[in-house]
Order: structure tokens, then sequence, then C-alpha cells
């Protein structure tokens, strides 16, 4: 509730400037609001990031907004055994979720890029790439053609991990929060 209070409260200061004609105070209550609203939806959405695999180990959340590459959002989580490497990436209302999409539309698209296949994880399709002979992969999904979850995986031997790790995310918080801006 704080977070609500705090951004109608920044909303109420801009347009009370804006007003009075203080631009730079405007530009100032703004710049506060939209680092208000960033800081929300990082919250909310890192609680949809996977929880480390049995036996990984999870870093501490990451975030940046996308505004030099489209806009959007990213959040992400490092994940860490040893030698072998999991990110995890949310990456909302950006271009890369249109290129992701395109991938997700035909099977001859994902026939067309060497070493995808395609998968379910409980209702929803992903695609899955592993090679290994690098010991690395990917597995992607797109959810309602304005999120992109991908985890990227190296030096993990098998591309099962992946798809563990995969099945973590809560799809449902995803659900909600693109929902409410529908």
């Amino acid at each position: 509730m704080a977070y609500a209070d705090d951004i109608a409260n920044q909303l109420d200061a801009a347009h009370i400037t804006y007003g009075k004609g203080d631009l730079l105070r405007t530009l100032t209550n703004l710049q506060g609001l939209v680092s208000s609203l960033n800081a929300r939806l990082v919250d909310q959405f890192a609680k949809a990031l996977p929880p480390p695999p049995s036996g990984w180990e999870g870093n501490a959340t990451d975030s940046q907004t996308l505004d030099g590459v489209g806009g959007g959002l990213s959040v992400a989580r490092s994940y860490s055994k040893g030698e072998g490497m999991l990110n995890a990436s949310l990456i909302v209302d950006n271009p890369a979720v249109a290129a992701a999409q395109s991938l997700f539309q035909s099977n001859s698209q994902v026939t067309a890029q060497p070493g995808w296949s395609r998968l379910k994880l409980g209702a929803d399709d992903a695609l899955l790439r592993f090679d290994g002979g690098t010991r690395s992969g990917e597995i992607m999904m797109v959810i309602g053609a304005r999120v992109l979850l991908e985890i990227e995986g190296t030096e993990i031997g098998r591309e099962d991990i992946l798809v563990e790790a995969a099945k973590g995310w809560n799809l449902s918080v995803v659900r909600r929060l693109i929902a409410a801006g529908s």
C-alpha cells in the first residue's frame, strides 16, 4: 500500500507543479514517479521468477528499464551450481517479445531455426534448444504477447535442468500483472 500512496502523491505533486507552470519541478516529480513505478513493477515481477532448481543457489534479482532498446522492463536472476550457470529473465513490453513470439507462430518457423524443439509446460508452449557439445541451451515462453520468459544455461550438462527451472515460473503472477494493464 505504501507504493500506491507514494505513486499517487508523486502524481498529484506533478499535476500541481505543472498547473503552476513549474516545468522543472514537474519533470523531477515525474522522474520520481517513473522510478517508483519501476520499483513496484520489479518487486511484483520478481515474484514470478523461478526458485533455484534443487541443489542450485539463487543470486539477487537484477532489473533494468529497456528505454534504449524499445522500452519495457527486464527482471532477471542467476543461479549457480559448481561450474553450471542459469540465467532467468523476464522481459515485458519490449520488441524482443514480438521477435520471440514469431518463433511460436508455426512449426515452419521452429524448424527453420536449428536446434529448437517445441514442448508443453503445463498448458503453455515452450521452445527448447540444447547443445550437448557445449553443455549449454535455453528455454523460452511468451505469455500474453507481452512477456518473454527465458532461461539460458551454460555448463549444465542436461536439458532437463532447463525444463525443471522453467517449470518454476509463477505464471499466475505474470498473467495477473499483464491483465491488470489491459
